[in-house]
């Protein structure tokens, strides 16, 4: 079955408006990075789910506009109408996005501003007798932790028999008692 060079044009641009959707879908994703500024990690993550469900899209348009088949032309065409999108309206968009992203972050930080001054000005009442009571308890925990340094005493000085000058052991005592036993 040959393909008439009529149908492989028509294929050609319906790729091209496929690429321009593609660069449309791709928009969405450049403005939820406006949005939520994201880190390498995140960016590469959306990149790659972005990659996974076009080559998705791809093949549902190879199958329902080419019948299954994969020619080079389809990818030619999608790489050219991304490239038209994103040079042309594309940037546009971006511009547009990033003007109306940066009203609407100013005006969900004023928003947060204002409900949570009454809280502020709370927490601003209570800093210094809130600092107060934490020294306070600082201090206490500083004196327990003392105390249990100390902990308890050395066993040579817990011995009751023993004398200035002389050391008497309980073994020694016991020898001494064991002597004047054998001795009586």
């Amino acid at each position: 079955m040959e393909i008439t060079i009529g149908e492989q044009l028509n294929q050609l641009f319906l790729s091209c408006g496929m690429g321009f959707l593609l660069g449309l879908y791709y928009d969405v994703y450049r403005v939820a990075r406006l949005v939520m500024r994201a880190g390498k990690r995140w960016i590469f993550v959306q990149d790659l789910l972005f990659f996974l469900t076009s080559a998705v899209f791809t093949f549902l348009f190879a199958l329902a506009v080419m019948e299954g088949r994969l020619r080079f032309y389809l990818f030619f065409g999608e790489a050219l109408g991304f490239s038209a999108y994103y040079f042309t309206i594309g940037r546009v968009v971006m511009r547009f996005a990033g003007v109306v992203t940066a009203v609407v972050v100013k005006a969900w930080n004023g928003f947060w501003r204002l409900v949570s001054f009454p809280f502020r000005l709370v927490g601003r009442l209570f800093r210094r007798p809130a600092a107060a009571v934490c020294r306070f308890y600082r201090k206490i925990g500083e004196k327990a932790l003392q105390l249990l340094k100390k902990g308890l005493k050395r066993t040579p000085s817990l011995l009751y028999n023993r004398k200035k000058g002389r050391q008497k052991t309980p073994l020694a005592a016991m020898e001494r008692e064991s002597d004047a036993d054998e001795g009586r």
